[in-house]
């Protein structure tokens, strides 16, 4: 076996230590202090975890965060070489698993997801689109910001702080998270479902938006009349304010 090899399977048996607390014979290895690597590792986990889920953490007391973070850092081998990826598959692992935790918090994972998303639009590769920022939204055709995601969730934990949100408040709700693209920043807007399917139609095609409010009203089979068409419009200028909407399509 090369020294290369030799050196890599040290490595790795040394982070499969660092995970389980199972040691094996690593070569050179100081047994006094390699306690010291486990916990300051796990730290390390601990403190990207919180950063990116602090209203989670508020939600759980300490011994609970603490219960499911071990457990994780136990018995699962991240596969993403992208660190800031780590929180996403912390809560594909609570959702594979399924802990009794969830049983006493039935928010907790509508909310890690609600966190996780901001993560990952604020991290997304640029999305390439040519619009103009000057138009006529009755003549020229506008366009959706391609930096979108649209969820739904059964929580409405985008709209009240966890610890209040009860059995009771089960429904259905929808948001948009956007990205601004002259800032970066990672916006939320929350939506009737009339609208979300609004913005759904016009992420198939940039349109008009007369075009688009006869698109929505003939799929939902609603009367078009001057106060639906005013509401949308309304809508529409709003997106356009909010970044929801770019611009309009270069013709």
């Amino acid at each position: 076996m090369s020294l290369l090899e030799q050196t890599h399977l040290n490595q790795l048996a040394l982070a499969s230590y660092c995970r389980t607390g199972i040691l094996e014979d690593i070569p050179g290895i100081n047994i006094e202090n390699i306690g010291h690597y486990r916990r300051l590792v796990f730290n390390v986990i601990d403190d990207m975890l919180q950063s990116a889920f602090p209203l989670s953490h508020e939600l759980l007391k300490a011994r609970e965060w603490q219960m499911i973070t071990h457990d994780f850092f136990s018995n699962h081998a991240c596969q993403s070489p992208q660190v800031w990826y780590m929180p996403r598959e912390f809560y594909e692992y609570l959702e594979q698993t399924r802990p009794q935790i969830l049983n006493k918090y039935p928010v907790l994972l509508e909310l890690l997801w609600f966190e996780w998303l901001e993560v990952e639009l604020f991290m997304m590769e640029d999305q390439e689109i040519s619009y103009s920022i000057t138009g006529n939204i009755e003549q020229d055709r506008i366009i959706l910001n391609p930096e979108i995601h649209f969820q739904h969730f059964n929580f409405p934990v985008h709209l009240k702080k966890a610890k209040k949100i009860t059995a009771a408040a089960k429904g259905d709700y929808y948001l948009c998270i956007h990205r601004i693209p002259e800032t970066g920043d990672v916006s939320f807007t929350d939506l009737s479902p009339a609208f979300v399917r609004l913005l759904e139609l016009l992420s198939e095609k940039p349109q008009t938006a007369a075009s688009l409010i006869d698109d929505l009203c003939e799929e939902l089979k609603i009367e078009q009349t001057i106060e639906t068409t005013t509401m949308c419009q309304n809508f529409i200028l709003m997106a356009m304010d909010s970044r929801l909407i770019i611009g309009f399509k270069n013709d």
